[in-house]
C-alpha cells in the first residue's frame, strides 16, 4: 500500500505517459474524471452537504492527513474559503526526491479542482502557485455576492513564495504566463512564439559547435552576457543553477538595455537543486525551459544527475527552436 505521498512520483510518471501518448487534451480528461469525479469525489458529496463549510471540513482533514503546511480561512458570510500553501507534501516529495518525468505536475491540482467545483455551484476566483511547493487560491459560490478575501496568512509574504516560476489564474481561467511578452499561458508555447521570429537558434557561450551556426536568434549564457567583450543583444540568455555569473551584474547588464529590446531570461529550475531568489537581485522570473524540452522530447529528468550542464541546455533550447520550425 502506497504512502499518502508516496503515490506522488507516480502520478508525475503517469502523467507524462498520458501526455506524451495521447496529449494534453487526454491529461486534461484524466484530471477532470479520473481525479477530481472519481477520486476525489468526496470533496463534491461535502460541497453538496454544507457549502463552502464542507469544503472547508474535508479539505482541513486532507491536510491533518498528508501534513500539509497550510492555512484554510473561511468566511461563509463574505463568501469566501481561501488556502494558503506553504509547504506541498506533494509537491515536495517531487522536490525532495529529485523527480521531474512531466513538463508541468503543478497544473494538476486546477485541472481537477476547477471542474469540481463547478459541478457544485462554487468557483475559482483567484489562484498562484509557484512550482515550489507554495501556493494560494480563493474559492466562492457561484451568483452569491462576495466580499474581499482576508490576508492573513498570506503566502506571498512567505520570503520562499520568489523562488520558483508562477502559473496564475482568474475566474477559473489560467492568465498569460509572461503578459509583458506574450498572451501565451503556457511556458512552451510563449517559448516557441519567442524564438519563431527567428530563422535559425545559434547559441554562444560555450555551445557544442554543431549547434553553432547561421544567423537568427542568438541564445547566449549568463556570463557571456555580462562579459564586456560579448556584442550583440541576443534573444535567450540562460541563467545557470547554481548561477554561473554575479546576479547582481547580470540585473545591471539587463536592465541597461531598453524595454522591447531586452532578452527572455532562461532557466531550468531544476528540482533537487537549491531555489534562486533571482526576485531579490533585481531581475524577473525567468522563464522555465524543461516543460519546452521535455514536451519536445529533447529532455527526460534522472533523478540525482548528471544533469545537462549549461552549454548542453543551450544546445537543446536550439534543437528545440529548430524542431518547431520544422513543424511550421
Amino acid at each position: 500500500m502506497l504512502g499518502c505521498q508516496d503515490f506522488c512520483g507516480h502520478y508525475d510518471w503517469t502523467f507524462h505517459y498520458v501526455r506524451r501518448r495521447w496529449g494534453n487534451a487526454a491529461l486534461e480528461r484524466l484530471w477532470r474524471e479520473a481525479i477530481g469525479a472519481d477520486g476525489q469525489r468526496h470533496y463534491a458529496v461535502q460541497a453538496a452537504r454544507g457549502g463552502l463549510r464542507g469544503l472547508y471540513d474535508a479539505w482541513t482533514k486532507t491536510g491533518q492527513d498528508e501534513c500539509c503546511d497550510w492555512t484554510f480561512t473561511l468566511d461563509e458570510e463574505g463568501n469566501f474559503l481561501r488556502w494558503d500553501m506553504r509547504a506541498c507534501p506533494s509537491k515536495g516529495y517531487l522536490t525532495e526526491h529529485d523527480l521531474c518525468a512531466d513538463e508541468d505536475y503543478c497544473n494538476h491540482c486546477m485541472g481537477w479542482i476547477i471542474p469540481l467545483l463547478e459541478g457544485v455551484g462554487a468557483e475559482l476566483v483567484e489562484h498562484e502557485h509557484n512550482h515550489c511547493g507554495q501556493c494560494w487560491a480563493v474559492i466562492r459560490l457561484r451568483d452569491r455576492p462576495a466580499g474581499p478575501s482576508s490576508r492573513v496568512g498570506d503566502v506571498r509574504d512567505d520570503p520562499r513564495w520568489n523562488h520558483g516560476y508562477l502559473d496564475r489564474w482568474a475566474d477559473g481561467q489560467p492568465l498569460p504566463f509572461f503578459p509583458e511578452v506574450s498572451p501565451a499561458c503556457d511556458p512552451c508555447e510563449l517559448l516557441a512564439a519567442w524564438f519563431s521570429r527567428y530563422e535559425r537558434a545559434n547559441c554562444s557561450g560555450g555551445c557544442p559547435a554543431n549547434a553553432v551556426g547561421g544567423v537568427g536568434a542568438l541564445l547566449m549564457d549568463a556570463a557571456a552576457y555580462v562579459d564586456p567583450r560579448r556584442g550583440g543583444e541576443p534573444a535567450g540568455v540562460l541563467i545557470g543553477q547554481p548561477p554561473n555569473v554575479d546576479l547582481a551584474a547580470l540585473a545591471a547588464r539587463y536592465q541597461a538595455v531598453p524595454e522591447g529590446k531586452r532578452p527572455l531570461l532562461l532557466h531550468a529550475f531544476l528540482p533537487g537543486l537549491p531555489a534562486i531568489d533571482f526576485l531579490a537581485a533585481g531581475l524577473p522570473r525567468p522563464v522555465p525551459i524543461l516543460p519546452w524540452l521535455i514536451r519536445r522530447g529533447l529532455y527526460r529528468h534522472r533523478p540525482g544527475g548528471p544533469h545537462p550542464t549549461t552549454a548542453e541546455f543551450l544546445a537543446l533550447l536550439a534543437a528545440a527552436r529548430d524542431a518547431d520550425r520544422t513543424r511550421e
